[in-house]
């Protein structure tokens, strides 16, 4: 098992509500030379993605309120990371230590934080925790909530050396060794699981070496070509199924380029200006957005159904069943988009029948059902991997769960 950090550097922001609903997460701040007003920002902050994110494994962050105005961030984000956990979904491929956790379903032995946040406690702050924010302040909430928002994955590993040659993951930059609170191991040009998911307007892989040498000029190019794409389903999905542009302009600037998305395409007041990477005092984005979320998804995150369906749904979704790994019981979740006929049912690993759980007409919206690991017998069938299906008429969606830890 391998670890490593990345930062997400000058991140800013934009603000909608949540309805309240039970907790799925929860996260550990320690906190150094913060005020209260600061803390109480975090602890809001932490709330909204507490009720986003599913893991049964605290979130950890160091949260420093210190003067970076030499720097000219707003905030800056240091995050954890791993690779060939236990139950990694990629090898190869590294992960956010709090997805990571949250996958695996334990702590994977990491004493460390996940996450290391600064933010410039010289700017004119609103500290308040709704979206009052007056046009002269900059909303502290929603900074945070930005800068969670890398550390938990929304960010890559792209960058270019002193020469401006790209590439992913060969080039650390100094700024990470000297702030991050964990060591930083060689990452030996290995992707993150964020940069899975880049292309071009062609819909090339940019990790793809057969067409991108890493490191290259022609990652280069392609880091600066601004039009480059995000390509996961959820991510597609909820973006009207296109895929959304991501922040690539002509100079590129670390901490800022690749990981966030595109500014002229999604706007401050837009639903997903969240994690744009720009902001203005006086903005107000208090939610991640749809296409966040998707994003978020793809990753691998499970995320709590209720937080994915307070935006519209226009088609079927199977969410990740909660917890997973399991013990005794389990919830699976799922929406439909009309009234229809619906058989919920689950599979081992060879594609036996165990159960069905579901056969009946339901109406839209969304729903959910538990899973005591019982068969149609009503036996407990042994640990492993099982398949849940949601079968439609004109539809079969699919995912994997674990039973046993």
């Amino acid at each position: 098992m391998n670890r490593f950090k990345r930062c997400s550097y000058i991140s800013y922001l934009v603000l909608i509500s949540f309805s309240a609903f039970s907790q799925s997460s929860h996260f550990q701040v320690n906190y150094h030379y913060s005020s209260s007003e600061a803390e109480t920002a975090m602890g809001k902050a932490c709330s909204i993605w507490s009720n986003i994110l599913i893991s049964n494994v605290p979130i950890k962050i160091n949260f420093y309120w210190v003067d970076a105005s030499p720097f000219g961030f707003l905030g800056l984000t240091l995050s954890n990371g791993v690779k060939d956990f236990q139950n990694a979904p990629i090898n190869d491929v590294w992960y956010p230590t709090s997805l990571a956790k949250a996958i695996a379903g334990n702590d994977l032995g990491i004493s460390e934080v996940d996450m290391d946040i600064y933010i410039d406690s010289t700017r004119n702050w609103y500290m308040g925790t709704d979206g009052n924010c007056p046009q002269n302040q900059y909303h502290l909430v929603k900074v945070l909530l930005h800068e969670i928002g890398h550390g938990i994955g929304f960010y890559s590993v792209a960058n270019l050396d002193q020469n401006g040659v790209g590439s992913f993951s060969t080039i650390i930059d100094p700024i990470v060794n000297t702030l991050a609170s964990f060591s930083v191991p060689p990452l030996n040009g290995e992707p993150l699981i964020y940069d899975l998911f880049l292309e071009n307007l062609q819909g090339e892989g940019l990790i793809d070496s057969l067409l991108y040498l890493n490191p290259s000029m022609a990652l280069t190019a392609q880091f600066t070509s601004n039009s480059l794409y995000f390509n996961g389903l959820n991510a597609i999905n909820a973006n009207n199924q296109s895929r959304p542009r991501l922040f690539a302009p002509s100079t590129f600037a670390f901490g800022s380029s690749i990981l966030h998305l595109n500014e002229s395409s999604f706007s401050a007041n837009s639903p997903d200006g969240l994690m744009t990477p720009y902001s203005s005092t006086g903005e107000t984005n208090l939610t991640p957005g749809p296409i966040t979320l998707g994003i978020l998804q793809d990753l691998g995150w499970s995320l709590q159904p209720l937080s994915i369906s307070s935006f519209t749904l226009t088609h079927n979704t199977l969410f990740q069943n909660h917890p997973n790994p399991f013990v005794d019981i389990t919830t699976i979740s799922f929406h439909l988009k009309a009234r229809s006929k619906v058989n919920i049912n689950i599979y081992d690993i060879v594609g036996k029948k165990v159960n069905t759980l579901i056969r009946q007409d339901m109406n839209s919206g969304l729903h959910q059902i538990k899973w005591n690991r019982k068969d149609q017998t009503g036996n407990f069938v042994p640990n492993g991997v099982y398949i849940y299906e949601l079968k439609t008429p004109n539809q079969t969606l699919s995912r994997k769960l674990i039973v046993g830890i």
